[in-house]
């Protein structure tokens, strides 16, 4: 069964890119992977392999859980360790100020992403220009910080778990929170700890020797998506890529749901039509 998802606990160094590609190699599947962990971070990242690519966008969405560590009095142009230091500070930060500001950055914020980041803008990837040196307006979004918890505070390395939605930068947030105390910051080392409802324990190293034996099935991956199973000619409609009628299929689940012709044929949900309201396959697989 080459057709899953393998949690895979990323070593620091390597790009989430190289993880994919060696996973390719041994299993000779198309794969992919649900959410970039950048060079320098460690920790779970769910690739996703075969069939189970087509369902990227679905396996994305879930929030995700980090320990940060942020480096106090150094500021670099990539909001990282790895970048270019631009400024210092030597300004003392007390564990009482820092205990008052964190809370500041929980719940709904608005966040400028890095400079030095995957997003595009006018359809120029983000991190291409800096290395050109070219300066562009990066929009501010809205995300969510579930919490924030101060783990350690020695000399000027701060290390916390936060727990946040999908789109969130840490590193974005480790400048932020530097600023907010006064001084600047930046993040020396990121390890993800869950994403997508999974656990970084639950993963295995990239040169795992049993590796396809730790293929969670795309149906395990969508247990929270409902099942549906139509009757045999609708289903095969559905399989066939039409659109069926919601007043002729029987218990149809609301919201988005699994859909079953002897297997997982795919993730189905009503649509509007000009004909009114009908149920069809949005990924087949």
């Amino acid at each position: 069964m080459n057709d899953g998802i393998i949690l895979i606990n990323k070593p620091s160094g390597i790009t989430s890119f190289a993880v994919v590609a060696a996973i390719r190699r041994r299993l000779n599947v198309k794969c992919g992977h649900c959410g970039t962990l950048d060079p320098l971070a460690t920790g779970l990242l769910p690739v996703i392999c075969g069939k189970a690519t087509k369902l990227s966008s679905y396996l994305s969405n879930g929030d995700k859980a980090y320990r940060a560590t942020m480096l106090l009095g150094t500021q670099t142009d990539t909001d990282d360790i790895t970048g270019i230091v631009t400024a210092t500070d030597n300004k003392p930060v007390s564990l009482e100020q820092i205990m008052t500001v964190l809370p500041k950055f929980t719940g709904k914020i608005s966040q400028v992403p890095p400079s030095y980041s995957a997003i595009k803008i006018n359809g120029n990837i983000m991190y291409k220009l800096a290395r050109e040196g070219k300066k562009v307006e990066i929009p501010a979004r809205e995300v969510t910080v579930y919490s924030i918890k101060m783990i350690d505070f020695f000399e000027r390395e701060l290390i916390m778990d936060i727990e946040c939605s999908k789109g969130t930068y840490i590193r974005s947030l480790c400048r932020d929170i530097a600023r907010e105390l006064g001084t600047v910051g930046t993040m020396s080392a990121l390890h993800r700890t869950k994403t997508c409802g999974w656990c970084v324990e639950d993963s295995v190293a990239v040169d795992c020797e049993d590796i396809e034996s730790h293929m969670i099935s795309i149906d395990d991956a969508l247990s929270e998506y409902v099942p549906y199973y139509p009757e045999p000619f609708y289903a095969r409609l559905l399989s066939n890529g039409c659109a069926v009628n919601v007043k002729k299929l029987k218990s149809l689940p609301s919201g988005i749901c699994r859909v079953y012709s002897d297997g997982l044929i795919g993730l189905g949900s009503v649509i509007e039509t000009s004909e009114g309201h009908a149920f069809k396959l949005i990924t087949h697989l």
